[in-house]
């Protein structure tokens, strides 16, 4: 009876989390982004969350549209903070976040959008430093006929296939890296915004110059070169977010690729040594012979590794039971990922105590990246 009870308690649900992860070591990341936190004490109660759920790493976003949640030189603070933009909120949210962070264990990564420039419809408003939306318009992306992205109530784009576009992201990446102990850089929304932009004038010239290769190949060349440039600037582990699903080869109905739709290249991420991690934004549910099916995309994007990591990136949507989170974190290990990252603190903190009695019940260590 004493066994039946055990393992009743072990597979309830119907998931299983008996075994622990080899070695002791998988990733147990959470996104946390900019728009969780208001003030120190939000940054202070989160990690202590976070690190009580079970998890030992938080991407803590700092950069979203060409401005800054820490002190920086080369880009304005947030308006999130302050409601204006430019303005020091009198505390400096990473700083906050590495200090509380690392008293309780948890590797911090500086997690920055590399390529979206702002969002809104609304210009940004004058700031010390200067926004890149106002000080450099020829940094839009624009589409085939050569217009520049308008604004909007999404994102616009910085250009990737613009040197400068891709010198101030390994700049931010360097002086986050020189001023804070972080314990690396998480690169997202390193891509273009879809197949028809790219067709700004900087970079045609650029294209010209080059001898007018195939265009998306070029396009997808730009975006690699600016990992590589983060990559040769820092000296920290580099993980990028990318897209879900690298390239259709399944046939399944409207899905965009990462490839193709976006000019990214996740294969030359890790083959060239550029990252040391990828997480694929794999947002679905395990659903066997099924379109989009969770544990299929993680076992195709595990053919990527090249010798790095691959952490599954696992959704926290609120409409999911906890059992189908706990269902893809089992399937991210069965396919030997070398962890997880949940999408994101606001929707995964009603899964916390489960997941800590649950999936990661057994203590982990993040992976070593020792390849540096």
């Amino acid at each position: 009876m004493l066994a039946f009870i055990l393992m009743a308690v072990l597979t309830m649900g119907g998931t299983s989390w008996a075994d622990p992860p080899a070695a002791q070591h998988e990733m147990r990341g959470i996104w946390v982004t900019r728009w969780t936190y208001r003030s120190e004490d939000d940054v202070r109660r989160m990690m202590a969350e976070v690190a009580d759920a079970g998890f030992n790493t938080v991407f803590f976003q700092v950069r979203g549209q060409h401005d800054a949640f820490y002190a920086s030189t080369l880009e304005p603070w947030a308006a999130e903070l302050t409601g204006k933009l430019g303005l020091d909120p009198g505390w400096d949210p990473l700083a906050v976040a590495v200090e509380s962070g690392h008293a309780l264990g948890l590797q911090v990564h500086a997690y920055i959008n590399a390529f979206t420039l702002w969002r809104g419809r609304i210009a940004p408003e004058a700031s010390q430093p200067a926004h890149a939306w106002t000080k450099f318009p020829d940094w839009l992306v624009a589409n085939r006929e050569g217009t520049p992205m308008a604004l909007n109530d999404q994102y616009v784009f910085a250009s990737p296939g613009n040197g400068s576009v891709r010198a101030r992201l390994a700049s931010v990446a360097r002086e986050i890296v020189d001023r804070y102990r972080v314990d690396g850089i998480h690169l997202d929304y390193i891509r273009y915004p879809g197949p028809d932009s790219g067709h700004d004038l900087v970079s045609l010239a650029a294209w010209e110059a080059s001898g007018r290769p195939d265009f998306s190949q070029w396009r997808r060349q730009a975006v690699t070169r600016a990992v590589a440039e983060v990559s040769a600037a820092v000296s920290v582990p580099i993980t990028a977010a990318v897209w879900g699903v690298y390239t259709n080869h399944w046939g399944w109905a409207e899905v965009s690729e990462g490839y193709s739709d976006y000019f990214q290249d996740a294969q030359k991420f890790t083959a060239e040594g550029h990252v040391d991690a990828l997480i694929p934004m794999t947002y679905w549910t395990v659903r066997p012979g099924e379109r989009l099916d969770f544990e299929v995309l993680v076992k195709d994007h595990m053919t990527r590794a090249n010798g790095r990591h691959v952490y599954a990136g696992v959704r926290a949507d609120p409409s999911w039971s906890v059992e189908e989170v706990e269902e893809a974190i089992l399937a991210a290990r069965r396919q030997g990922a070398h962890g997880v990252v949940v999408f994101e603190y606001s929707e995964g903190r009603r899964l916390f105590k489960r997941l800590r009695s649950g999936v990661f019940s057994v203590p982990a260590q993040p992976p070593l990246m020792d390849w540096r």
